[in-house]
């Protein structure tokens, strides 16, 4: 294989290959620590929210199909006691080392001065309220949005009809005025920043240089290999001007610059992957989350695998083609197929309402015991044991996919 940055030429298996190693998917730990968990969220450098619970809240999820049968509680606790993540805006809101913090504060005093979006008018006009929420938080300590009462007659339709108090905590936790202290069944409680960082001054600030090359090499060596368009989709940051960034890594030796077969536009392999991961083998078969950092650019995953993949829990019912909230299925490194579960927790029930396998997908004993490996312990690990197969594609999988998950 050639080594000259100019002249490399990858396949899109070669590409995938790097990927998925990149984000710890090509193998899984035996008894993960919570010690694991950390590294894991470090390696990954943020991991999206999502509240839908169909199966296990998305965060949970996206760590689970790497690491297996943690303890979910471990999550819960680097955000409250231990402190070593925090939650903010990232790829979208997110889980994010906590040393990340700084790379993030600009965006937040973006936020306070009026520069994003419309919170800007609407800051201005609630300044009296942004104050007094900080100030009853100063007084009473950590504080929800239920903690403060809605006006009188006040009627909730969704996220743009929002009580008055819970937009001024949304809106003072984007400025970086309030911190999520802990979650509690999963509703934040906000806490004031000064007394969860008391040592931080905004005169630490990186430059924005330094700030836009730190936050590209983490989003790099997450994802192994990236276009500049991809790269910057990672933590949503402005793509002009990124290109030269990466070309600055090339010619530092901290990332190669290649060509993937059918891509427009060059890639960029972080350092740390080259070329290690092409001599990394493909072991695991696991379920993705919707939100996964993996799949959740839905134009990469197109790119690198030709698959189609929509959340349907936002499209009309009659319209979905294969249900609510499906998970892709990862088998040792390609995107086989999807999965339309259901973890009926008070039943014990894991409940595969459809699983679809992707055309021209070959199966064989091989992928047939992958498959009911990562059923099994996917129901496991919910505490929902009984895994029941309703449906499948194709209709022939069923009966041994059946028998197979039931001699676990």
């Amino acid at each position: 294989m050639p080594t000259n940055p100019s002249s490399l030429q990858l396949t899109r298996a070669d590409a995938q290959r790097i990927a998925v190693t990149a984000q710890a998917l090509d193998r899984q730990p035996a008894n993960p620590s919570k010690a694991d968990l950390l590294a894991l969220v470090r390696q990954l450098g943020c991991v999206q929210i999502d509240t839908i619970h169909v199966v296990a809240r998305s965060p949970y999820l996206v760590l689970w199909s790497r690491l297996g049968d943690y303890e979910p509680h471990w999550l819960d606790e680097l955000l409250y006691p231990d402190r070593q993540v925090f939650e903010y805006w990232a790829h979208a809101a997110s889980i994010i080392p906590i040393e990340h913090w700084p790379l993030l504060r600009a965006a937040m005093l973006r936020h306070s001065g009026g520069e994003i979006g419309w919170w800007a008018q609407w800051r201005v006009e609630n300044a009296p309220l942004l104050t007094e929420v900080l100030d009853e938080i100063r007084r009473r300590g950590p504080l929800g949005a239920a903690d403060f009462a809605a006006p009188p007659g006040h009627r909730s339709g969704g996220w743009w009809d929002w009580k008055p108090a819970k937009r001024a905590l949304d809106a003072l936790w984007s400025s970086g005025d309030l911190m999520i202290e802990r979650r509690v069944n999963f509703h934040r409680r906000y806490e004031l920043r000064e007394r969860l960082l008391p040592t931080w001054d905004d005169a630490q600030l990186p430059s924005e240089t330094e700030r836009r090359r730190r936050l590209a090499d983490i989003a790099l060596r997450a994802m192994g290999i990236a276009t500049t368009r991809q790269l910057a989709d990672y933590f949503r940051q402005p793509q002009a001007g990124l290109g030269t960034v990466l070309e600055e890594f090339v010619a530092e030796g901290n990332a190669v610059r290649v060509h993937v077969a059918d891509w427009a536009t060059p890639a960029y392999i972080h350092h740390s992957h080259w070329p290690a991961a092409m001599e990394a083998p493909l072991e695991h078969t696991t379920l993705l989350s919707p939100f996964d950092n993996l799949v959740w650019d839905r134009e990469r995953t197109r790119a690198l695998w030709g698959f189609d993949y929509t959340l349907e829990c936002y499209v009309p019912e009659p319209k979905r083609q294969y249900g609510y909230f499906t998970l892709p299925i990862l088998r040792r490194g390609q995107l086989i197929g999807r999965l339309d579960p259901k973890a009926e927790r008070k039943a014990g029930i894991f409940r595969v309402k459809a699983l679809y396998l992707e055309p021209n997908v070959v199966v064989d004993e091989g992928l047939l015991v992958d498959v009911a490996g990562t059923l099994r312990a996917c129901a496991r690990w919910h505490k929902t044991p009984n895994v029941v197969i309703e449906r499948t594609e194709p209709a022939a999988l069923a009966e041994p996919l059946r028998a197979l998950v039931g001699r676990g």
